[in-house]
């Protein structure tokens, strides 16, 4: 995993699926500047231990800090310096070999399509899937490893295996294939991009297979298991299931999500409406659940460090500290839990960092069990 470093939540698409996009309306105005950006970055690598890092958005490439912060981060150490992007501005391939030369090692790119009219339909911006492709071919020219995103939904999910052919006719091996979540743009249009995971598994499990077959590296995040067979992929829901933890969080409360799609919903297990009594996930790394943790502090284990030697949690990012503090407050006061009022996480940090750190361990150790691993 890597440290995300969020520029800006505006975008040049308008994704059917995306989940930034308000349900209540809200304009995108976030904008970091450039300094504070710098000084995120620092605490990020001295403070917390992260040597890669994945700038991010919204649409990272709009903003005129996108390049400064490419060479910054390389100036800084950061051994991988990744984006993820629409690939749109890319498809100028001046602006793709300036970002190679300032240290850009690695970008994922969202194409959702195999074809103009899926993609399109998919981002709801037309010529993005012509100018998403020519930015891949340009990063690929450049020297820059390309992964290719794709959100299973609706619109491609009895596509998939022509979507494999045509990233790997452009020189792309690597695909990242994303299950959808039940918040912003999905919320707002559930009968667009939602489709019945059961019936719909089959064309999606065949593709999985297909590009497993073919030599291609497969990342899956946020496909429930209960439909899909993810075998010969690589398993990346710990992700997937950090990011629902801090959407909830900054939803507090009950969740706006809450309704038919619950059933089905990949995040449940993170869910303080959701996950069954005692089963909600405290440690998202090492799938420790809430009873655990409550078992370990009755067990004698009454500090966050006592924890994480009892139960393994923490010792993967270390961001569910705050939660683990909160449970041996419960514990020992007898107060109630709720995961979604302990802690706000701080707007653009994707919940990779913490605005209030916890001490896991002695200064001196403290990189070792805040990396995720």
């Amino acid at each position: 995993m890597a440290k995300f470093l969020t520029l800006t939540d505006k975008c040049n698409c308008y994704c059917t699926f995306c989940y930034e996009i308000s349900p209540t309306g809200e304009p995108h105005t976030f904008v970091a500047e450039l300094e504070a950006l710098k000084e995120e970055m620092s605490q990020a690598m001295h403070d917390e231990g992260w040597k890669d890092i994945v700038i991010t958005g919204g649409e990272p490439t709009m903003m005129e800090t996108f390049l400064p912060i490419v060479q910054h981060s390389r100036a800084m150490g950061y051994e991988m310096r990744a984006v993820a992007t629409n690939g749109r501005r890319f498809s100028y391939a001046p602006f793709a070999r300036e970002a190679a030369r300032l240290g850009l090692t690695k970008a994922w790119v969202s194409l959702f399509g195999h074809n103009q009219k899926v993609h399109d339909a998919c981002t709801r911006t037309p010529g993005s899937f012509v100018e998403t492709c020519a930015g891949i071919r340009n990063l690929l020219a450049a020297g820059v490893e390309v992964t290719c995103s794709v959100v299973v939904n609706k619109l491609n999910h009895q596509h998939l295996e022509a979507y494999f052919d045509c990233v790997g006719e452009m020189g792309v091996k690597s695909v990242s294939m994303m299950g959808l979540k039940p918040f912003g743009g999905a919320f707002l249009n559930q009968s667009a991009v939602f489709y019945d995971l059961k019936k719909g598994a089959e064309h999606v499990n065949r593709a999985i297979r297909y590009g497993v077959e073919r030599g291609f590296e497969i990342k899956s995040m946020g496909l429930p298991n209960t439909f899909f067979d993810t075998r010969g992929t690589r398993d990346d829901n710990n992700r997937a299931l950090k990011y629902f933890d801090y959407i909830l969080k900054r939803m507090g409360g009950t969740p706006y999500c809450e309704g038919p799609l619950c059933d089905t919903c990949f995040g449940r297990s993170v869910c303080p409406t959701g996950a069954k009594p005692g089963e909600w996930m405290a440690c998202k790394c090492k799938g420790i659940p809430e009873a655990d943790i409550r078992q370990a502090i009755r067990d004698g284990a009454t500090t966050v460090e006592a924890v994480a030697v009892a139960t393994r949690a923490g010792t993967g990012c270390g961001t569910c500290g705050v939660d683990v503090e909160a449970l041996i407050r419960s514990e020992i006061e007898g107060t109630p839990f709720s995961p979604s009022r302990v802690f706000t996480p701080s707007k653009g940090r994707h919940g990779a960092s913490l605005s209030t750190p916890v001490e896991w361990k002695t200064k001196s150790k403290k990189k070792s069990t805040e990396r995720m691993v």
